[in-house]
């Protein structure tokens, strides 16, 4: 498939669609610059059908009449950059997110467990200061987030699209609030229960040093025998899963909550971290977890000896609202509407 390869790029605006199959308009006043500092890759996703089983007795198999592009499946990939709490809410609202409050405004994310969730299917423009696309009607397939104590807080997203063009619009131009979270501002906390976004009940863990969080969303795209050779349309057609990995002092607080006996129990997982000010800004990662594996005395970081654990996302049944459960992100924001 046909790649235009990692590149820098110098700019990444993002829209909501009205619904899909219609892009969204950019301009000096319409759409959300992302933060900078991003690498990315536009993928075109062209399949090609060589007709080389045709041979006709030549040596050459491939004729010239018998190449077919028979499907383009688009891949927009954005490399962890630092995550800014005003653009993050946008991939979560795009898989079933919702928004509440009025200033931090709110956004929250818990995917239906019985049922799907309605998708807000997404436009970008992107430039690596040379060339300039716009993606039509993408949806995260990946989102990760991840954070150590020397740098801020990391994101990135896949994202499945239909179509790439060649595009002259106008970025947008307001230079909006993006706060961005060092690591060392966010805590992990271990519950009895399924967290809330309080802390009730919650117990903080002080020996942390690093996470990785990749989420599968399970959105994917529907393709069809419909006269077109792109997707259909899409919905959540995937298992929704999850992985968290983490690193924590090899300590007898790490053995006791964290030691090699902890693989294949349970644990109810409240990652959380916020920003000082007026209105306070932060994000809630909320989870229920099973222990997937534990690499004891696993490498030397900052000079302190760590323990790997990995966890597994793993649906509870028994939350206290009664729906069940398996994560849920929350993100306080100066984000108000979707852009």
């Amino acid at each position: 498939m046909a790649t235009y390869g990692a590149k820098a790029l110098t700019r990444i605006a993002v829209a909501s669609q009205s619904a899909f199959g219609t892009a969204a308009t950019f301009g000096t006043a319409a759409g959300e610059v992302l933060f900078n500092e991003t690498v990315g890759s536009l993928d075109l996703g062209v399949t090609i059908d060589l007709g080389d089983t045709i041979s006709v007795g030549k040596r050459t198999a491939i004729q010239s009449a018998q190449p077919t592009i028979t499907g383009k499946a688009p891949i927009l990939t954005i490399a962890e950059s630092p995550a800014s709490l005003r653009t993050l809410p946008i991939l979560f609202q795009s898989i079933g997110g919702s928004v509440s409050g009025a200033g931090p405004y709110t956004w929250t994310w818990t995917p239906t467990q019985g049922d799907v969730d309605t998708l807000d299917f997404l436009s970008f423009l992107v430039t690596d200061g040379v060339q300039q696309y716009t993606v039509r009607d993408a949806i995260p397939t990946e989102i990760t987030l991840s954070a150590d104590a020397n740098g801020l807080l990391q994101a990135g997203a896949t994202l499945a699209a239909t179509v790439v063009s060649s595009s002259s619009s106008t970025y947008p131009t307001t230079i909006n609030t993006n706060p961005l979270m060092p690591g060392r501002l966010l805590k992990l906390s271990t519950d009895t229960d399924f967290p809330d976004k309080t802390g009730t009940g919650a117990t903080d863990f002080a020996s942390i040093y690093s996470f990785n969080l990749s989420i599968q969303t399970g959105a994917g795209m529907i393709t069809a025998l419909d006269g077109s050779l792109t997707a259909a349309t899409a919905a959540l057609t995937g298992v929704l899963d999850a992985t968290l990995t983490f690193t924590a002092a090899s300590n007898s607080a790490a053995t006791t909550s964290f030691g090699i006996s902890s693989i294949g129990t349970q644990k109810f997982l409240r990652l959380y971290g916020t920003l000082a000010g007026s209105p306070t800004y932060g994000i809630w990662i909320l989870g229920s977890w099973v222990v997937e594996n534990v690499v004891p005395l696993s490498a030397d970081q900052d000079g302190v000896v760590v323990n790997e654990v990995t966890c597994r996302l793993a649906f509870d049944s028994t939350v206290a609202a009664g729906a069940g459960k398996s994560i849920q992100v929350i993100i306080d924001s100066p984000l108000s509407v979707m852009p």
